[in-house]
């Protein structure tokens, strides 16, 4: 089993709890003429749905999946749009055994309507070097019109011009699995090399290793044929500008380029002269990086002037508007704020987190649990949480900090939230959770307060993020929060992902802010706790679905980390949960305290409870679904500033939610929330669309100021089959805002798909798989599961499919899902029959523009039922 899908039931709010389910009745007459011994094996079953938005590919090799042929212009598969897709391709034996091993399956073609600018995004599961794959655009005759071709584990494309299309997905090399995706354009993609990039045909940009040449080296023999005068050693080797048409003299470049197949095979052509010469200098690249001589390689690319966003991969932090962050990061960025993050630690050499922490501490003080070789010490970062050899770690506290306080204006990977405040690491989480003990005694170093580490820190934290807990009330746990909080810390932590009303502590002792999760349309996410526990809410996001359609899942992106490949991998993840909420919260605290460093959590209860601080949700005023409300960072900081006696005239912020609409091939109609998300008075006009009459928008629950929810309806009726966009447009006294819509007509489109389910019970403890059932695929996409003799114990349930056929699922381009939730799989008690065990299995994405070194992701053996 994947060592850390089973860790997270220990380190994202889910810890072993234990759900109750409905058994059948017992059997037998009133009277049984002798009791019955109870039973001592139960059956299990459910349902695995599949993500909104999800296709796989038709001809993986796993010989029980469906199978239809795909590889060929003339047999393109269909594919809605937009569309997360699972796919495998590979050479004539290359991979696992399976149905295409021997004969090969070298491409996967799909045939798709797009829209001018919308993004292609290829994450290929192999190495990128001895398995890498190609993607290619293509005309609906075949024709080539764009490839991204490096040997990167991400490839992107962008569409220019909307129409009818051909995508092809090839292995150049050896067999990999794969993640397509094709989604609205938020910006930009970056990295790779592309066949519409402009770079000069016939060069290439080389610098070789410092090494001795090889005699029978690229290096030598460019030399040998006059194409590369000799230089001086130096300590720091100078690019050298290749001549491709020379090289190609060289015998050692006829060897490498031999080992490279035909360029999009299946039918496709490039008519083009000038981009079949474009193509070839990319292939010419590719083969001398296979070169031991070479260091790197790359296209001599043409430069323009042009505006590169700081942080590229902003565009996909959906949940930062949602609460109003860009227009409090006018007022404050949170200097001088301090925000203790108890979890498992920080990777510290992320890039995206250099400068952002102050010192911290590890409090785990068992050994075997710390994992690094002690007991407790001043070093929080996380050496992995991994309990097997070769095992991945969650590096789950990385994420939570990186939501916090993750560097902005860097030209890095994602923005923080209070990204001028500070994060003290304190590490109490290891290889087996976290106890009460050690998290309290983070609690009160975090707190100033005497700790078992005999030291406290230069200043203490003024916010608390607790992105843990479980179910069971200490008296002695509370009084320690009790003193935390009467030393002036704020403390907040995850409600739970549990879906119930059930105490979630430390979420639900009363000195602590119980964070619930809503998603990307302000709904409770459904995995969500609620109660009485629940102070507010923040961005939790919901990874089955793509309301926005950008093509990547409505979770909540941050900083990440990798040790899959023995090598710690710096990395960026799009995960769920009330873990991913608290950290916007504890954010929007540091960026109060920032103004107002004087406010007590007294201060900071009696605001939140007057509804100075969110955005009204549900029932008005307090309710159990949302508590006091979504957390408003704009509203909170002017609110902050004001009883610091330093007022912030209000100025109205028209805020419009979600910021994009996707209606795929099935949604008729969806609600659009507009507010005042600052102060003043806020005019709405009534909205204007430009659909051509497909497209509506019709007031709901609107004030007179033009404030509050919108249906959105499309209509499919007498719309020929494509892909159809169109922009709603609000303006008013503050601004304009522009939300764009798409939807698609598909009437010959089957139903989401992820590909074959395999559903396997394992034990928290060892990862064993215990029993594993093969799905029964149902009309609607979705696979019924029964699990039959399972003897009475603690469990988890995974899903996932097998494309490669390595008998592992949740490999790194298979879907994958949990109960209930993946990012926090819950433990099950099984002492009766239980049914009803729903729920969802999707594609892991990668985002563009983000390289990680080769790794192989290891999945969850399968195969007990073979």
């Amino acid at each position: 089993m994947k060592p850390e899908l089973a860790r997270r039931a220990f380190l994202v709010v889910g810890l072993a709890v234990l759900l109750q389910a409905c058994g059948g009745d017992d059997d037998g007459g009133d009277v049984p003429p002798t009791p019955t011994p109870p039973a001592t094996q139960f059956t299990l079953s459910g349902t695995v749905r599949p993500a909104s938005g999800v296709a796989s590919d038709s001809d993986v090799n796993d010989p029980l999946a469906p199978y239809r042929a795909n590889d060929t212009v003339a047999d393109a598969q269909s594919l809605p749009n937009p569309v997360t897709l699972g796919g495998y391709v590979n050479q004539p034996g290359a991979g696992p055994a399976g149905r295409s091993r021997s004969g090969g399956d070298a491409s996967d073609v799909y045939k798709i309507k797009l829209l001018a600018g919308q993004q292609i995004s290829l994450q290929v599961a192999g190495d990128g070097i001895q398995n890498d794959l190609d993607l290619g655009l293509a005309d609906i005759e075949g024709n080539i019109l764009d490839a991204a071709v490096s040997q990167n584990r991400v490839e992107s494309l962008t569409v220019t011009t909307g129409g009818d299309y051909l995508l092809v997905v090839t292995a150049d090399r050896g067999a990999s699995n794969y993640v397509l995706t094709v989604g609205q354009s938020l910006a930009s993609t970056a990295g790779g090399m592309r066949l519409s990039d402009p770079f000069v045909v016939g060069e290439a940009i080389t610098r070789f290793q410092p090494a001795a040449v090889r005699r029978d080296g690229l290096r030598a023999q460019l030399r040998a044929l006059g194409l590369m005068a000799d230089r001086p050693a130096e300590s720091e080797p100078r690019n050298a500008l290749v001549d491709l048409a020379g090289l190609k003299r060289s015998a050692a470049y006829r060897k490498l380029a031999s080992t490279t197949q035909a360029h999009f095979p299946g039918g496709f052509q490039i008519v083009d002269s000038v981009l079949r010469e474009k193509l070839e200098t990319l292939y010419s690249i590719k083969a001398m990086r296979r070169d031991s001589d070479i260091a790197d390689a790359g296209p001599n690319y043409i430069r323009r002037a042009q505006f590169v966003p700081n942080d590229p991969l902003y565009r996909f932090q959906w949940h930062y508007p949602q609460i109003n962050l860009p227009q409090a990061w006018d007022l404050t960025t949170g200097t001088d704020a301090i925000v203790a993050v108890i979890d498992t630690g920080v990777v510290l050499s992320h890039p995206d987190l250099q400068g952002q922490w102050v010192a911290g501490y590890d409090f785990i003080s068992n050994p075997s649990n710390a994992g690094d070789g002690d007991g407790i010490d001043a070093n929080p970062d996380d050496p992995g949480d991994g309990t097997d050899p070769g095992g991945g770690s969650s590096f789950h506290g990385t994420h939570i900090a990186g939501t916090v306080a993750a560097a902005t204006n860097n030209s890095v990977g994602v923005a923080g939230v209070a990204f001028g405040a500070k994060v003290m690491p304190l590490r109490a989480l290891g290889r087996f959770g976290g106890t009460d003990y050690d998290i309290e005694q983070a609690v009160r170093y975090a707190a100033g307060l005497p700790n078992d580490s005999g030291t406290v820190p230069p200043r203490r934290a003024d916010v608390i993020n607790l992105s843990v807990g479980g179910p069971g009330f200490s008296t002695a746990t509370q009084a320690v929060y009790d003193q935390a909080r009467a030393a002036g810390v704020v403390i907040v932590a995850a409600a739970g992902n549990e879906g119930s009303s059930t105490p979630f502590y430390p979420a639900a002792f009363p000195s602590v802010l119980g964070v619930g999760a809503v998603d990307i349309d302000k709904a409770r996410a459904p995995y969500s706790n609620f109660g009485t526990a629940v102070s507010v809410v923040a961005p939790g996001g919901n990874t089955a679905r793509d309301v926005n359609g950008d093509g990547k899942p409505d979770g909540v992106l941050s900083t990440a980390a990798s040790d899959s490949s023995g090598t710690l991998v710096n990395d960026y993840a799009i995960w769920q949960g009330t873990s991913m909420a608290t950290p916007h919260m504890a954010g929007v605290l540091a960026l109060m305290k920032s103004v107002a460093p004087k406010l007590t959590p007294q201060d900071i209860e009696r605001l939140l409870a007057s509804g100075a601080l969110t955005e009204d949700l549900g029932t008005p005023g307090r309710d159990e679904q949302f508590g006091d409300g979504l957390i408003n960072a704009y509203k909170a900081v002017v609110a902050a500033a004001d009883s610091a006696g330093r007022p912030v005239n209000p100025m109205p912020i028209l805020t419009i939610s979600p910021a994009a609409l996707n209606f795929g091939i099935s949604l008729d109609s969806q609600t659009l929330t507009v507010l005042n998300g600052g102060g003043g008075e806020l005019s709405v006009n009534p909205p204007t669309e430009d659909s051509g009459g497909w497209l509506s928008v019709t007031p709901t629950q609107v004030n007179a100021d033009g404030t509050g929810s919108y249906t959105v309806a499309v209509r499919r009726d007498n719309l020929a089959d494509g892909v159809y966009s169109a922009t709603m447009t609000f303006t008013s006294n503050a601004d304009t805002i522009s939300v764009g819509v798409i939807m698609q007509v598909a009437n010959h489109l089957s139903v989401g798909s992820v590909g074959q389910q395999y559903v396997l019970l394992v034990k928290p403890d060892s990862g064993e798989t215990v029993k594993d059932a093969t799905g029964q695929l149902q009309p609607d996409g979705s696979y019924t599961f029964t699990l039959s003799d399972i003897p009475a114990g603690t469990y988890q349930l995974f899903a996932g499919s097998d494309a490669n056929n390595d008998l592992f699922i949740c490999d790194a381009g298979e879907s994958c899902g949990a109960y209930v939730t993946l990012d926090a799989p819950v433990t099950i008690e099984v002492d009766r029959d239980m049914s009803g065990l729903d729920f969802v299995s999707s594609y892991l994405v990668q985002l563009p523009g983000v390289q990680t070194t080769a790794k192989r992701e290891t999945g969850i053996r399968r195969g007990t039922n073979q």
